[in-house]
């Protein structure tokens, strides 16, 4: 009876050692077959997007000029006529065709010029430091060599509320006023030192993965077109936006700008808090992260940068609707107008 009971026991775990061999040969069959397709895909998004991104370049032409700057060709767009000249700085990702409405709004009552930042839209792609002080002299030196000539009204959407915050700092006898729609909170992200920087940009870096892989496979390709399209844009421009949005250099220089830059830019904007008495006007889209009670206090810190500063909130609009909604780029145009009166007469924006 014991030799039977040992030798049942055997054949029991000799069984069960069969299934849990064949389990494992199943799974690992599985994720190979899971890696060859996934890579295969890859590979595929690859060749799309580098087929797509050539016939995009051929598709469409700039809509402004090319200028020499520092050795690299510059897009900007100017249209309209009159003083002070608006100019418009797009956040991150974001180029020139993103003020589509706003920049033929405003130029039936003023001059207005937006641009392109290197390896957006239609201007090449540079190499080292972007940081902001960086972005504001390549803008001041393209501005200079298309003759356009100051004073300015600086305005800025998202991360370009930063940017322009920074050009009114670094040459501040040539913007007469400022226009901050929907700006990116950077002032309290200040870091103590150099490690701890480099914590945040590996913690931050890596969360960009996803978004660098996308690009890369053309996945951004084939969802950018509902996102310009919920935003509000003509629909006759999404496949343009669509095509200047997912070439592979807009997110290099997104990280450039954003990620590699970032201690940088940060100590750069707490510089730049102090605009004295500028017209300054500050926009706020209802619907976007900005609106969040807990970023109430940061917006009251931005208020009390100009002791000429203006607050509006435009109810349903979110961060890009904001620029592409018809309605609420009318109540933007609105805004930037109003800064550009009181610079023109000289008078308090809060008169």
């Amino acid at each position: 009876m014991a030799t039977t009971s040992t030798t049942n026991e055997v054949s029991t775990a000799s069984r069960t050692t069969v299934r849990k061999r064949g389990c494992l040969s199943i799974i690992g069959r599985g994720v190979k077959w899971t890696l060859i397709i996934a890579i295969a895909l890859g590979l595929l998004g690859v060749g799309y997007q580098t087929i797509a991104s050539a016939r995009d370049r051929e598709a469409y032409s700039p809509r402004g000029q090319l200028y020499n700057v520092n050795g690299h060709q510059m897009h900007l767009i100017c249209m309209g006529e009159g003083a002070p000249t608006v100019i418009l700085q797009g956040g991150a990702s974001a180029e020139s065709l993103w003020w589509y409405r706003v920049q033929h709004g405003l130029a039936t009552s003023t001059r207005v010029c937006a641009y392109d930042r290197p390896g957006m839209g239609w201007s090449e792609t540079v190499s080292g430091m972007r940081d902001g002080v960086t972005i504001a002299s390549e803008l001041h030196a393209l501005l200079e060599v298309a003759q356009i000539s100051p004073p300015y009204v600086m305005v800025g959407h998202s991360f370009g509320a930063v940017w322009a915050r920074i050009y009114a700092a670094q040459y501040p006898d040539q913007v007469t006023g400022v226009v901050l729609v929907d700006s990116t909170f950077l002032q309290p992200e200040r870091f103590g030192n150099q490690s701890e920087f480099d914590q945040w940009k590996l913690f931050w870096g890596g969360i960009q993965i996803p978004l660098w892989m996308a690009t890369q496979t053309g996945v951004t390709r084939l969802s950018a077109p509902g996102d310009f399209a919920k935003a509000g844009y003509p629909a006759e421009l999404l496949p343009e936006l669509v095509a200047l949005r997912a070439q592979n250099q807009v997110f290099d220089a997104y990280y450039a700008e954003t990620i590699h830059a970032a201690a940088a830019l940060r100590e750069q904007a707490f510089a730049a808090k102090g605009l004295g008495s500028l017209p300054l006007m500050i926009l706020w889209a209802g619907q976007s992260p900005s609106a969040i009670a807990q970023f109430s206090t940061l917006r009251d810190e931005m208020a009390a940068y100009s002791t000429d500063s203006m607050t509006r909130t435009i109810e349903g609009a979110d961060h890009l609707s904001l620029l592409g909604n018809d309605t609420y780029a009318q109540q933007v145009i609105t805004a930037i107008l109003e800064v550009v009166e009181a610079a023109k007469t000289n008078t308090p924006l809060t008169k």
